[in-house]
């Protein structure tokens, strides 16, 4: 029995989305305001075979419901997968909705608001891209960073730099504690001052501070 011939417009969208992270997320930018790569990640977890991409179509008429199942199953499957590569804080995985349209985006915005607790209670961070995406880049609050050409999600483990997104709530904040307090103790001095600034004022604000 042959199998259907693959979908034009999937084969599109992940082309796009490959060209995407090749030319635009592993690259510099003069922008970003710092040095190295929009994502310093990609490259590592491509090369390593730790980059697994989903496609999950909508429907013509999806709902803010849906959309948020989908984002919350994509934590389970994360979980699920069997890595090819072995270094956990390499592994990512990235959900393409090639037929989520223009107007509609604005439901993955709020799926990502609704499931970032579950995500970081688990050690991971989830990030939505898309055309009308108005993230910007945590040094660089005049650079919006997070368009994509083909609405995505991107799972990923916790990293240092995580700081900038995880300092305005407590329970974020105590979850990067536990991971990288370490970091921020005696040896701080050769870290990045903005890091250390965001970290310091997390502390104070949540009860830390020596």
């Amino acid at each position: 029995m042959s199998s259907a011939p693959p979908d034009p417009g999937i084969e599109a969208s992940l082309a796009s989305v490959d060209a995407w992270l090749t030319d635009y997320i592993a690259m510099n930018h003069p922008e970003i305001g710092r040095v190295g790569p929009i994502c310093p990640f990609v490259t590592p977890s491509r090369k390593n075979d730790s980059m697994e991409i989903r496609i999950r179509l909508l429907g013509f008429s999806p709902t803010a419901e849906l959309v948020e199942e989908v984002a919350r199953s994509g934590l389970r499957e994360y979980e699920l997968t069997t890595w090819q590569g072995r270094n956990p804080m390499l592994r990512a995985m990235v959900i393409v909705l090639p037929d989520l349209r223009s107007e509609d985006t604005p439901l993955l915005d709020r799926a990502q608001e609704q499931v970032k607790d579950a995500f970081v209670s688990r050690g991971l961070m989830i990030g939505q891209f898309h055309r009308n995406c108005d993230v910007t880049a945590a040094r660089n609050p005049g650079f919006v960073v997070s368009r994509a050409p083909v609405p995505v999600l991107a799972i990923r483990s916790i990293a240092l730099h995580d700081i900038f997104f995880l300092a305005e709530r407590r329970h974020w904040f105590e979850k990067y504690r536990e991971r990288f307090g370490m970091y921020f103790g005696a040896q701080v001095a050769a870290m990045d001052p903005l890091l250390v600034d965001c970290y310091r004022s997390a502390e104070k604000e949540f009860g830390h501070a020596s």
